[in-house]
C-alpha cells in the first residue's frame, strides 16, 4: 500500500515540475578583458509556452555581491521561445584590479517561471533555479592563445598521500577528471592565478591526467602532468 501510495505522489510530482525550466545561459564561463567598455552574454528560452522572470548580478571571489558591475537589464520578462542579451559592464576602478593575473568573480542569474501554467486545468508547481558561471577580468597583456595553453606550464608532485599543483601563470586553471593510473583522483579543482592546490589521495603514479577547460567552456583533453 505505501508504494502505491508513494508511486501515486511521485507521479503528481513529476506532473507539477515538467514546465519548471527553459532558460539557459550562451557559455559557462564570461572573459573580460579589463580594456573592454562591456561584454555580452546570450541568454534563451527554449520553452515554447512559458514565459520567465529573469534577474542577474554579481559577486566578487569571496560569492559577496559587488557594485563594481552593473547588468543591463538587471530584471526582465523572458517571452517564451526567444533569446535575450545581457551586457556586462564594469563600473568599479580599474586601476585596482591586478594587471599581471586575472581577477575572479561569478555571475548569477535567477530564473522564476511565470505563474500563468499552460493548461488551466492542470497545476503546476513554480521552482525558481539559479545559474551561477565564473566571470574573470583579465589584463590587456594576457591572450587567449596564451590562456589555451598554459595548462602545459603545471607542476606536480606527490607527497605524503597528497598531490600538489602548482600553477605559475596569470590564468585561473579550471582541471576536471583528475585521474592517476587511470583512477579519478578528484573530480574538479580550480587553481588561482600563481598559486597551488593540493588533495589527498592513496593512488600512486608517475603522472596526474587532466582536462583543462578552456575559455570556450570546451575541455581540452588527456594533458599529463608528472609526479
Amino acid at each position: 500500500m505505501l508504494k502505491k501510495i508513494i508511486a501515486i505522489f511521485l507521479s503528481i510530482f513529476l506532473c507539477q515540475v515538467a514546465y519548471a525550466g527553459g532558460v539557459s545561459l550562451g557559455a559557462t564561463r564570461v572573459i573580460y578583458p579589463i580594456a573592454a567598455n562591456q561584454v555580452t552574454l546570450k541568454v534563451y528560452n527554449s520553452d515554447e509556452k512559458r514565459n520567465y522572470l529573469v534577474q542577474s548580478w554579481v559577486t566578487n571571489s569571496a560569492d559577496k555581491k559587488t557594485s563594481d558591475f552593473i547588468i543591463t537589464p538587471p530584471l526582465f520578462v523572458m517571452k517564451a521561445d526567444t533569446n535575450n542579451i545581457l551586457r556586462i559592464v564594469y563600473t568599479g576602478n580599474k586601476d585596482n584590479l591586478p594587471k599581471d593575473r586575472e581577477s575572479l568573480f561569478y555571475l548569477y542569474s535567477k530564473v522564476i517561471p511565470s505563474t500563468e501554467t499552460p493548461n488551466s486545468n492542470q497545476s503546476a508547481l513554480l521552482i525558481s533555479t539559479t545559474t551561477k558561471i565564473k566571470l574573470f577580468m583579465r589584463p590587456t597583456n594576457l591572450t587567449v592563445e596564451d590562456s589555451m595553453e598554459s595548462y602545459k606550464k603545471l607542476k606536480c608532485s606527490y607527497q605524503n598521500n597528497q598531490i600538489k599543483i602548482e600553477n605559475p601563470t596569470p590564468f585561473y586553471m579550471n582541471l576536471v577528471s583528475l585521474r592517476v593510473n587511470g583512477k579519478e583522483v578528484s573530480n574538479a579543482i580550480m587553481i588561482p592565478p600563481m598559486d597551488s592546490q593540493q588533495f589527498k589521495t592513496t593512488e600512486k603514479g608517475n603522472a596526474l591526467i587532466f582536462n583543462m577547460i578552456s575559455d570556450y567552456g570546451s575541455q581540452i583533453k588527456d594533458n599529463s602532468c608528472s609526479l
